[in-house]
């Protein structure tokens, strides 16, 4: 009797160990999918997404969140890092074409309403849905 009371016993202690464990993973877990890949600068209550825009509380452009690639670097395969040279690594079949941003930051066509980001083509604001028009200052 004394036997079958310490098997209980431990089985009891074993069954709340192991849903104490489950709790954590999945409150771990949560967190790591309210990770936004792009954020209101200002925090604001309920804003950021996973496009760039602008924060629907406070009309600032949202700003990338370098933490949402930090949790899975190397989920999409390796990095496409710059040859030696200064070039990205391309096929020798992939026609050249402008890169969207130069080298300061700015956008080949860019939105004449003022939406935050842009294109290396024209092509619909992420933002409006107006046609994105040239940039001079790309090529400064």
């Amino acid at each position: 009797m004394k036997t079958l009371k310490i098997l209980l016993l431990f089985v009891f202690a074993i069954t709340i160990s192991c849903q104490g464990d489950k709790a954590k993973t999945a409150k771990k877990d949560k967190l790591s999918t309210n990770v936004k890949h792009y954020i209101c600068k200002n925090k604001c209550e309920n804003s950021g997404g996973e496009a760039a825009g602008n924060c629907p509380v406070c009309k600032t452009p949202y700003t990338h969140n370098q933490a949402f690639h930090d949790k899975d670097l190397f989920k999409n395969g390796p990095l496409d890092v710059p040859k030696s040279d200064g070039t990205q690594n391309a096929s020798p079949s992939t026609p050249k074409t402008s890169p969207a941003q130069n080298a300061k930051g700015a956008f080949h066509y860019t939105c004449a309403n003022g939406c935050y980001g842009g294109s290396g083509t024209a092509t619909a604001c992420k933002v409006c849905g107006e046609t994105l028009v040239h940039n001079t200052g790309y090529h400064n």
